[in-house]
């Protein structure tokens, strides 16, 4: 009996030390420099920056702070002449402000001040553990509430453009009914934080991975002070009140689109534009893929959800 009740205490004990050290993995996040953001960008999708950067104003160097906990977020403002509309950039993960600039040309085109920062723990912003969605929502609040007191514009003339991380954030930001921005559009989102970890998780290292899951995440929560379980825009989809454009590539293998039909279940169908693309492209690459429908896609959106928002 002695020797079961060691062994179960052993055990109990590894699966603490391995669910902390996999809850490293989860909150620290990876910080890819400007400058290596570009370089994948250009050399291996063959994304023009510079052509993209070409047409828009001079950047200007910004920074606001978190009201999660006073941390510096930093960003480029583009200010248009006599601009009436401003669109706020929310990356991904495993990349920063930069990842971005392929989503403004219409938006440049529609005189609309746009601004593209990084989130907390990611490029020039200050360290700080990733949650998920969950501080990010509150970072990108305050990101709405800096841009507004810049251009002096009402929260229907602003919107929020969201990839991946970034579009769960914004999703998120939406469902808690604090502010109602003109639109948001979430491309490859995930339902939640956990369904996604667990599914990539799987995927690397097989279905053990799922047993170490509640562990993980209960480090999480008790490291990052946050509760996991509201990293959820699929339980945020339902308070969601402005329109919503949602898209996801059908051939994405990084984070199902399985998980925006989840979302997509709970948005208001009077709010919605679902698009599930065909395209073949890689997670969160559609306007790389396509990026001439794509802005199409973008422009049917505005012009019946958000009409008069674009003055192009």
């Amino acid at each position: 009996m002695k020797t079961f009740l060691f062994f179960l205490a052993a055990l109990v004990v590894l699966y603490v030390g391995i669910t902390f050290f996999v809850s490293n993995l989860v909150l620290d996040t990876p910080n890819r420099s400007l400058e290596e953001s570009y370089r994948i960008a250009t050399e291996q999708w063959k994304v023009n920056i510079d052509s993209i950067r070409g047409e828009l104003p001079p950047p200007t160097e910004v920074s606001f702070r978190s009201p999660v906990d006073g941390l510096n977020l930093r960003g480029w403002y583009y200010q248009q002449d006599n601009a009436d509309c401003a669109v706020i950039f929310a990356h991904g993960y495993h990349d920063n402000r930069l990842s971005m600039l392929k989503y403004t040309p219409y938006f440049d085109r529609c005189n609309c001040d746009l601004l593209l920062y990084d989130h907390r723990g990611f490029g020039e912003s200050d360290e700080a553990y990733g949650t998920g969605g969950v501080n990010e929502a509150t970072d990108l609040l305050a990101a709405h509430a800096y841009l507004k007191s810049v251009t002096g514009l009402p929260d229907d003339r602003i919107g929020w453009f969201g990839e991946s991380w970034g579009a769960a954030t914004a999703l998120l930001a939406a469902g808690r009914e604090t502010v109602d921005p003109a639109f948001v559009i979430a491309e490859s989102p995930y339902a939640d934080w956990e369904t996604a970890i667990t599914e990539r998780g799987v995927r690397d290292f097989g279905p053990v991975l799922s047993a170490l899951t509640p562990g993980t995440f209960r480090w999480v929560s008790f490291r990052s002070g946050t509760d996991f379980m509201s990293a959820s825009p699929l339980r945020a989809g339902e308070k969601i009140r402005v329109p919503v454009l949602l898209l996801h590539s059908l051939a994405d293998t990084l984070t199902a689109p399985g998980q925006s039909d989840l979302i997509a279940e709970k948005i208001d169908t009077g709010l919605l534009t679902y698009h599930r693309l065909d395209w073949g492209a890689w997670h969160a690459h559609n306007v790389v893929w396509n990026s001439r429908e794509y802005e199409r896609l973008l422009e049917r959106f505005i012009m019946h959800r958000s009409p008069g928002f674009c003055t192009e």
